[in-house]
């Protein structure tokens, strides 16, 4: 039987870390994509520091090195550093999977859980973090009772009192951080204004897990997988949407990967990207506002690459009237991460703000008045540049336009 992802051990890897061809694909844009020299890379990691080490290739090799006892696990300061530089964007899987199928992202993951479990990692930067997920089940060392905050004024379910057709998971960031929680409130804004039946856990949702299987700590993650869904069967729930996309990434393609958990039992899970764009296609919403605004899209790592969602954003920007799209060098599977994954904004921040950076200043030059993407890691990243910079450029979250062209 073949193993699930968070079965296997670095040992698994063995066979693809042997075979890596040393293409440099996993640090290049397709060739037929590239439309200038300036952005003609898509694996931020080796971008910055311009060694193969520290892209999909080197990983494998360092893997390699490592399984057949060429070096040991502390032989090396920079081993640390290189694994936790990685945002974890897929870029390198990607294209290493067309080629090769070869899964060099899964691989350095594996190689952070081994670091982990020889007590080696996380990094101090991520120690509290994973604390306070143990402690407060959220990563912000926020109390439980700080989680509906986000909903006062809000006329919507609570789903452990009452039944709804769709539980909205909103997520820890956009839940405890005052700057995104517009994206949970106009999520459930507009969910009602379409007629959707929607409700939330208000205290009793927990983090998703995220934040700890990207740092590679299936310790923390496993019983968060094994609490959520025994959640979500308690109450009944049936169908869930998040705004979050690392929610979403976790909740529908990583949660059935983790060995000895309940089963979901055909719960559907939804990106409100997704769940909007089958709305629109239903012909539950209508945008009647016309809004005069040129916008480009940036695709989150978590719905893009991770889980296929490229078209679904772009077509309801494109039926909301008076907005025009202009796309981005690199997009969709080519696209370029917003810097903020996988820890390294904890860990890096001036990495990460030199990643958004780059994104912004490939946004401004297709003359769009606005970004616009649905992940409040992406937005959260993305504005810190245009805020340093005082670029006229606005981030907006999908909802935002919703919203206002619902009214």
């Amino acid at each position: 039987m073949k193993k699930k992802i968070y079965e296997r051990t670095l040992e698994d890897y063995r066979e693809q870390a042997w075979g890596c061809a040393r293409d440099n694909w996993c640090m290049n844009q397709w060739g037929w994509n590239v439309k200038s020299s300036r952005y003609n890379e898509i694996c931020p990691e080796f971008r910055i520091h311009r060694s193969h080490a520290y892209s999909g290739m080197g990983k494998f090799h360092i893997t390699r090195a490592l399984l057949e006892g060429d070096f040991d696990y502390t032989d090396s300061s920079e081993l640390l550093d290189i694994l936790y530089h990685c945002t974890s964007c897929g870029a390198c899987e990607m294209n290493c999977l067309r080629l090769e199928e070869k899964e060099p992202l899964k691989a350095a993951e594996a190689l952070k859980y081994r670091m982990i479990e020889l007590g080696l990692a996380p990094l101090p930067a991520h120690q509290e973090l994973i604390k306070s997920i143990k402690n407060y089940d959220n990563p912000w060392l926020q109390p439980r009772a700080k989680r509906k905050d986000w909903t006062k004024g809000l006329k919507v379910k609570d789903v452990t009192k009452e039944k709804a057709d769709v539980l909205f998971f909103a997520g820890c960031t956009p839940a405890l951080d005052p700057e995104l929680t517009h994206e949970a409130v106009n999520t459930v804004k507009v969910l009602t204004k379409a007629g959707v039946d929607v409700g939330v856990l208000g205290e009793q949702e927990i983090c998703c897990g995220s934040p700890a299987i990207r740092l590679g700590d299936r310790d923390t993650f496993f019983p968060l997988v094994k609490r959520n869904i025994e959640m979500f069967k308690q109450y009944g729930i049936k169908k869930i949407v998040t705004s979050c996309a690392g929610c979403y990434h976790v909740i529908k393609y990583d949660f059935p990967e983790v060995p000895n958990v309940p089963d979901m039992g055909g719960i559907e899970v939804y990106h409100i990207s997704e769940y909007l764009h089958k709305l629109l296609k239903e012909g539950k919403l209508s945008f009647k506002k016309q809004m005069p605004l040129k916008v480009t899209w940036h695709d989150p790592c978590h719905i893009g690459r991770h889980c296929g969602i490229y078209e679904e954003p772009r077509e309801i920007l494109k039926a909301i009237p008076g907005i025009e799209l202009v796309e981005m060098e690199r997009i969709k599977d080519q696209g370029w991460c917003c810097g903020a994954g996988a820890g390294v904004r904890t860990a890096f921040p001036d990495m990460a703000l030199t990643i958004a950076t780059e994104r912004i200043e490939e946004a401004k030059e297709t003359g769009a008045e606005a970004l616009v993407t649905s992940c409040p890691y992406c937005e959260q990243n993305l504005v810190d540049p245009i805020r340093r910079n005082k670029e006229k450029l606005k981030v907006l979250d999908l909802t935002d336009l919703v919203l206002e062209a619902l009214s």
